[in-house]
């Protein structure tokens, strides 16, 4: 979730950012519009209490006095919940708006848009068994009796399959502990206010997260989402950054609108595992970090 002091300062940037995700720019005016009421309403809300206090703390108790302590009563009643649901608002609104995207990367809608920045190595034009067949074959994967257990999207991975994932989760740590990250193993639950903040909480078709109590807990579809929170409320000291942490979790994603051709095989799937790399940094060293990543 953005900061709402970025918007308000840069609000013409914000919205050219929603634009090059495909969002409409007018989320950003409405953001605007119910940062400004509930602003407003802050400062009645806050003047009212104080000359609450005042009045309850008046040494004389006159008629007045008291009449006015009940008036400025009877006057929160009515500011208080109206204050309440204008918060909601803001941070409906807030929520709304997505990431903003790196100077870098070029608009559009579809694959056709992407822009090649780097090659490594030389393709393999050869024709050859992708990693389901392979999978079938070897019997290291079982879709069948993953959608006969949990529905269609899950899967059982046994034998040689459980092993090298195994394997691969143990190498990805290894490797990444070499080169100064903290392994860490996050929970698979978070609360709603860290995959919210972390814009994995989208709307309507474009829902990715399982949720349980009401939506207050998500199983996680990242764990960038338990990593990100790892520091919250806390105050870090510039001179200790980064902090680079590789973490591992399951990681759970409903997948509603998955197709094509990466809908196939693993590449689509409601629950999978993964190691992921988190910096906490310094804003002016964010895009070295993540080359550093790359």
């Amino acid at each position: 979730m953005l900061n709402i002091n970025l918007i308000r300062e840069n609000p013409e940037v914000v919205k050219e950012g929603v634009r090059k995700k495909g969002y409409d720019a007018g989320l950003v005016d409405k953001v605007l519009e119910a940062d400004m009421a509930r602003r407003e309403l802050i400062v009645k809300v806050d003047d009212s209490r104080k000359e609450r206090n005042e009045v309850a703390g008046a040494e004389q108790r006159t008629k007045d006095i008291e009449q006015r302590g009940r008036e400025i009563k009877e006057e929160l009643k009515t500011l208080e919940p109206q204050l309440k649901e204008l918060e909601e608002q803001f941070e409906n609104a807030l929520g709304q708006i997505p990431n903003l995207p790196s100077d870098k990367a070029p608009t559009g809608a579809g694959e056709e848009d992407n822009k090649e920045v780097s090659v490594w190595g030389e393709p393999d034009k050869t024709k050859s068994k992708d990693h389901l067949e392979i999978g079938k074959t070897l019997g290291i994967i079982d879709f069948e009796r993953g959608a006969k257990v949990a529905g269609s999207g899950f899967y059982y991975l046994k034998g040689d399959g459980a092993l090298l994932e195994l394997a691969l989760v143990q190498y990805g740590l290894k490797f990444l502990n070499e080169r100064g990250f903290t392994p860490v193993i996050t929970p698979d639950l978070a609360q709603k206010r860290f995959y919210e903040g972390t814009g994995y909480l989208p709307k309507g078709e474009e829902a990715q997260t399982y949720t349980i109590n009401d939506g207050e807990l998500g199983l996680i579809a990242t764990a960038e989402v338990t990593l990100a929170g790892y520091h919250a409320d806390e105050i870090l000291n510039s001179k200790d950054l980064p902090k680079q942490y590789a973490g591992y979790s399951h990681c759970f994603r409903m997948e509603s609108g998955a197709y094509g051709k990466y809908s196939k095989g693993l590449y689509r799937v409601h629950q999978f595992s993964k190691v992921e790399m988190f910096a906490f940094t310094k804003a002016e060293e964010s895009e070295s970090i993540h080359e550093g990543f790359l």
